[in-house]
């Protein structure tokens, strides 16, 4: 065997690419570049904001470390009807804890995914994390589904991910007012842009009431939008 310094470099890696490397036991191994992929987000190697976990039917010995489970799991379920979900505080893998990660979900719209086929996921209103009875290495999510596709099935991997992000707010006034009280609830005092119905972006006075409620006092009455960010 040649060298491997000596090979040319590959400039158009494609999915079906394999590299050569040892498995961690001194084994010389092919290792495909998708499944080089998926390892990455089962593991996430990549230090992504979301948790890795595989889904655990059998229960025989206990709920192991970076699991889903639900209640009276079966091998499979469609993620439309998952309204409650138990998972481990520990990405798949991992000994480091993923609470606070999981806790900063709560509130917000979340997205279980299949690492081996994006396509199945399912996306709910993450609702609350409770603390599961006798065993607080692991958290009851309750769930509210708002779309997905597919199903979750048993001994496969999965990504549990937030769309949270930057909140921000459009407010439309419908009719013209020199004064245009805002109730937006983004827990913040956001920047203001008012935009009129002709397109043309006026200056205005801004009271922020507490953090979801403002006012907006114009010079004279007008229509249109306030972009709140």
């Amino acid at each position: 065997m040649a060298r491997i310094n000596t090979y040319a470099l590959d400039s158009d890696i494609t999915k079906s690419d394999i590299v050569l490397g040892s498995d961690g036991g001194q084994t010389t191994k092919n290792f495909q570049i998708t499944e080089i992929g998926k390892a990455i987000s089962k593991f996430n190697m990549a230090g992504l904001p979301q948790l890795g976990y595989f889904y655990q039917q059998d229960l025989t010995g206990g709920r192991k470390a970076g699991s889903i489970t639900i209640v009276n799991g079966i091998t499979s379920m469609a993620f439309t009807s998952l309204t409650s979900i138990i998972v481990s505080k520990f990405n798949f893998g991992s000994s480091d804890t993923g609470q606070n990660l999981l806790l900063n979900m709560v509130g917000e719209e979340v997205t279980l995914a299949s690492v081996d086929n994006p396509n199945n996921f399912g996306t709910y209103q993450l609702d609350s994390a409770t603390v599961l009875d006798g065993d607080s290495n692991f958290y009851t999510l309750a769930l509210f589904n708002t779309g997905g596709n597919g199903a979750i099935i048993k001994n496969q991997f999965y990504v549990l991910s937030s769309k949270k992000g930057d909140k921000s707010f459009v407010f439309t006034q419908t009719g013209p007012q020199t004064t245009w009280n805002i109730t937006h609830n983004l827990g913040k005092k956001p920047s203001v842009t008012v935009v009129t119905d002709t397109d043309t972006v006026v200056i205005g006075d801004v009271q922020y009431t507490n953090d979801n409620q403002l006012t907006i006092t114009l010079s004279s009455a007008n229509s249109g939008k306030a972009y709140l960010n």
